[in-house]
Parts: C-alpha cells; structure tokens; sequence
C-alpha cells in the first residue's frame, strides 16, 4: 500500500459501503461478499496514505490511535494472499470496521502540527514481529503468518520466524522469570 494515486476520497461513498455491512441484518450472498470485499480493499488503500500523511502531523493519543489503525490495515490487506486469511465473512467486517476507523481519522483529525518522524509511522506500519521470539523480522529474512492461541478470540494472527526459533523464545522467557 504506497502513496495515493491521486483519486479523491468520497467520504459518502466509503460510509455507505462499510455502514451497509456493519448495519446489514446479515451478510451477503458470495457475489455480493466478493464485490463488497473488493469495494471495502480498495477504500483501505485509498486512505491508508492519506490517514499516514495525517497521522505525521498529530499529536498525543490520537496519533497512536492514527498508528493503530495503519498496522490494523495494512495487516489487513497483506493477509488477503494468505492461507491463514480469516474466512470471507469475517474479513468483510475487519475491513468495513478499519474503513470506519481510516475515514473518522480522515474527516476528524484534530489540532495538527507540522509532520513529526513521518518515516517512523511508515517504518511502524510495516514491521513484523515473532510472536515466538518477539524479535522484529528483519526486510528479507524468512517469514510465515501464524494464529497464536486467545482465550479472548478464535485467535491472534501474527508471524513466526521461518525454522525454529523456539529456542530463542525459551531464552527470552527464562530471563523474564522472577530471580529468588
């Protein structure tokens, strides 16, 4: 998801679409999923570089919330080639729900300031963690998408570290235990 192509963001049109989904008694029939799929896709990466130049020039909670949301996408468009992409249902929600949160950043940015570590924000956005190891994996370095158990959830979608790096993670945990 790089820059913008110039097209305009068409605040009515992006709330019409994830509003028809979250408000819709169900969902809808496969044509009508895949087309509202590929409507809400398009709307994410149309205002993923606008709330990205926006998010350089908030400040406080609002930029990390801004942040939030960027990482929240871009995952969630990264994952559409995935095998351990969530069912067609359950990723129209994720989208029309980060649409929603992209456009109210859009439309309702607060006080800004001048752009503060822009490259950061894109650095954030787009760094993968080991849930394993919880060491950053690296641009180039070997990567698989993971769902790691959640009592909260059906579970969480992370990456691992290609091969094993179980013996790192066992490393790392023992030097997190209480010393006697």
């Amino acid at each position: 998801m790089g820059r913008s192509d110039g097209a305009p963001v068409d605040a009515e049109v992006i709330r019409e679409t994830y509003t028809g989904i979250l408000k819709a008694a169900r969902l809808p029939e496969a044509a009508e999923l895949d087309k509202a799929l590929g409507r809400l896709r398009g709307h994410v990466q149309l205002l993923v570089p606008e709330a990205m130049a926006l998010a350089a020039r908030m400040r406080g909670m609002r930029r990390r919330t801004a942040v939030h949301c960027l990482v929240w996408a871009y995952q969630l468009v990264q994952e559409e080639e995935d095998d351990l992409s969530a069912a067609p249902e359950v990723r129209v929600q994720d989208l029309a729900i980060v649409a929603r949160a992209l456009l109210a950043l859009y439309e309702y940015t607060g006080p800004l300031g001048r752009p503060y570590r822009a490259g950061e924000i894109e650095k954030t956005v787009r760094r993968r963690m080991c849930g394993m190891c919880m060491q950053p994996i690296e641009d180039g370095e070997p990567f698989e998408r993971a769902v790691y158990a959640s009592e909260a959830s059906d579970g969480i979608r992370g990456y691992s570290h290609t091969g094993n790096c179980a013996g790192l993670a066992a490393a790392l945990r023992s030097q997190l235990r209480a010393v006697p």
